[in-house]
């Protein structure tokens, strides 16, 4: 960490330099002796980044930000303040802090948040951050986590861990117990010094594999924010041996859709089925990674385009977790019935489909954009069909 980037001169270059292009600004002699240009670009972009993804940050002043790695691999504000809902008590540790932004939205819940990372400039940094944010409730300390917790011997009423998903070549790993901190081969320790632990993964994580790896699951949140899943929570609690409750959740600009269900009802429910009605409906992100596609048609009243499909569809118009399009017509796969119709520029998306996209288009001579929206599926007669829409906004 280089203090000389906080002084008021640099902050200044920083702010007035965050709409000039990078390139010349690394090609250009620094303005200051003490700070490089190398480090002025890192500060402008890690700060252009959190515009959108880290506002409380963007606009406060002395805020000092780590590479654009370490600022991609944070939580945002709006996944980091939905973590704080979750949690209760007085005493929480962040085990794998980094940046600190989950530090920071647990810190408005909790009465003492321990911040911890082995990454020393990275603990400095966020002590750093909290002091401008004004968060006095935050404890840093630049150690191992789990050597920490061995020697730990105040109450904690969580922890909460978000285990790093690349191994020591800086590959992506995908099953926990490739992750580092191994959460599966420390689940003793955590759970002796904790009856609640969080844990956050990546939305790779296959859930049927992430439920057999851990174990005293009690819920297992999907977060998306404008649909795509940004993460998966893991709440477990001590001795807990129900079944867990699975929540999807997708942010919107002005809503959140939610949807909540246990495995043992998909697994009992059967779904109905139709070919296309007035009414087309793509579930969210976050309820396809969950898997509760027939509960989803059950509960809503909607049906199944086919089974494999999971692409819904009704007569009547009604809310749903997800986009919804106006039927315009259903054809053939086939440049004739297309051309017909004057279809010449759409949006397209496939489901259950064995061409791409870019097959598609050439097949068809479609070309991407405007208002119409086709899909690409099977009907229930395993016959290829394309659905010709319009989409329909909600606000909810």
């Amino acid at each position: 960490m280089n203090s000389k980037i906080l002084a008021s001169d640099a902050q200044e270059f920083i702010n007035d330099n965050l709409n000039t292009d990078i390139h010349k600004i690394l090609l250009s002699k620094s303005k200051f002796d003490e700070v490089s240009s190398r480090e002025l670009v890192e500060q402008i972009e890690s700060k252009l980044k959190a515009k959108t993804k880290l506002p409380t940050w963007f606009n406060a002043a002395n805020i000092y930000y780590p590479n654009k790695l370490n600022l991609s691999q944070t939580s945002s504000e709006i996944t980091a303040n939905y973590k704080a809902t979750l949690v209760h008590g007085t005493t929480i540790i962040d085990l794998t802090a980094g940046f600190g932004v989950d530090s920071f939205a647990f810190s408005k819940k909790m009465k003492h948040v321990i911040h911890i990372d082995k990454n020393e400039d990275l603990s400095k940094i966020a002590q750093h951050n909290f002091e401008q944010l004004d968060a006095t409730n935050i404890e840093c300390l630049a150690a191992d986590g789990l050597e920490f917790l061995k020697n730990a011997n105040n109450p904690i009423d969580w922890i909460y861990i978000d285990p790093s998903r690349r191994d020591k070549d800086n590959k992506k790993v995908y099953y926990l117990s490739d992750c580092e901190p191994n959460v599966v081969s420390n689940m003793d320790l955590l759970l002796s010094k904790s009856s609640n632990l969080l844990i956050k993964t990546g939305p790779l994580l296959d859930l049927k594999s992430g439920s057999k790896e851990l174990s005293h699951v009690k819920e297992i949140h999907i977060v998306a924010v404008n649909n795509d899943v940004k993460e998966i929570l893991w709440l477990i609690e001590k001795d807990y041996e129900g079944e867990p409750l699975i929540k999807t959740l997708n942010y919107k600009a002005k809503a959140l859709q939610e949807f909540q269900f246990r495995l043992s009802e998909e697994h009992i429910t059967e779904s109905q089925y139709s070919n296309p009605l007035g009414y087309i409906y793509e579930p969210n992100a976050a309820i396809l990674k969950s898997g509760a596609f027939k509960l989803l048609g059950e509960r809503l009243g909607v049906k199944k385009l086919q089974s494999n499909s999971h692409l819904y569809t009704s007569d009547e118009f009604i809310s749903f977790p997800g986009r919804i399009f106006k039927v315009k017509g259903v054809y053939d796969y086939s440049k004739k019935s297309l051309k017909k119709e004057g279809i010449i520029k759409a949006n397209i998306t496939t489901r259950n489909f064995p061409d791409s996209v870019i097959k598609i288009r050439k097949k068809l001579g479609i070309k991407d954009g405007g208002e119409n929206y086709l899909f690409c599926t099977t009907d229930l007669e395993e016959k290829l069909i394309i659905i010709s829409c319009l989409q329909i906004f909600q606000d909810h």
